[in-house]
């Protein structure tokens, strides 16, 4: 018999959702699920009807990291742990707006996955960490991308520390777009993902490229790069319906 997959993978329309689905063990990640994340991440790039992807897990929690069971056995090794930071870094420079459904724990390569997100919707009791260093490893490229985005010192808190936290703390530092209750989130992730996809692809494309890369360009490299997707921008059809739209706005 063929295991069921670790990743369930949907497309609606220009609407893709990935459903980390292993909820007897929390969604925690092994090596085959390392493999089938790249496989999955690989299978979105792969089609360009698709331009808002929405994460989140199946049961209870989001995904809470490497399964430490697997781990323990030798089961999960080094190179699984670099194919799913392969699959990250691929989230982060796709052309394709990721929005993480936090809808429970979210815990190590949990919480690292959803850092590669455009936008994090939260429950707002989802628990929170990066608890590797208490493992004797390192949460992966969250050394780089979470002190960009709380700053270093509320970063190195989680980092070394491996703290627990809501989602609500972690709306209040910046680590969450949004907290909302539980009976809320069904709805509130709907309508997140409406307004995305509302969004103009050249210019939300364009915003998110540059943006990716606001800390790692010097100002007048990332002006010239910023000034070629203007230019892009004007030479659009979207920009040519965009303003249609608003002269039509104003004679009505």
């Amino acid at each position: 018999m063929t295991p069921a997959a670790t990743i369930s993978l949907e497309v609606t329309g220009p609407v893709a959702r990935m459903t980390f689905d292993r909820p007897d063990v929390l969604n925690a990640g092994n090596a085959r699920f390392a493999a089938e994340l790249g496989e999955t991440v690989a299978a979105v790039a792969a089609r360009l009807d698709v331009r808002v992807v929405v994460m989140t897990g199946a049961g209870r929690a989001f995904q809470t990291g490497v399964d430490l069971k697997a781990l323990a056995a030798g089961e999960l090794a080094l190179p699984d742990l670099v194919r799913w930071e392969d699959a990250m870094t691929a989230i982060e420079r796709m052309d394709k707006l990721f929005i993480a459904g936090i809808n429970g724990h979210c815990i190590g390569g949990g919480l690292q996955l959803a850092l590669v997100c455009d936008y994090r919707l939260a429950v707002d009791d989802a628990l929170l960490s990066l608890p590797a260093v208490k493992e004797c490893l390192i949460p992966s490229m969250a050394l780089y991308r979470l002190p960009r985005l709380i700053g270093l010192a509320r970063a190195k808190e989680l980092i070394l520390l491996g703290e627990t936290i809501t989602a609500r703390e972690g709306e209040r530092m910046g680590l969450v777009n949004r907290a909302v209750p539980r009976t809320d989130f069904a709805k509130a992730l709907a309508e997140t993902v409406e307004r995305f996809v509302a969004l103009p692809p050249v210019s939300a494309i364009a915003s998110k490229r540059l943006s990716t890369r606001a800390f790692d360009l010097d100002f007048e490299t990332f002006r010239q790069e910023m000034n070629a997707a203007l230019a892009g921008c004007f030479t659009s059809d979207e920009h040519t319906r965009a303003m249609a739209d608003i002269r039509s706005r104003q004679r009505s």
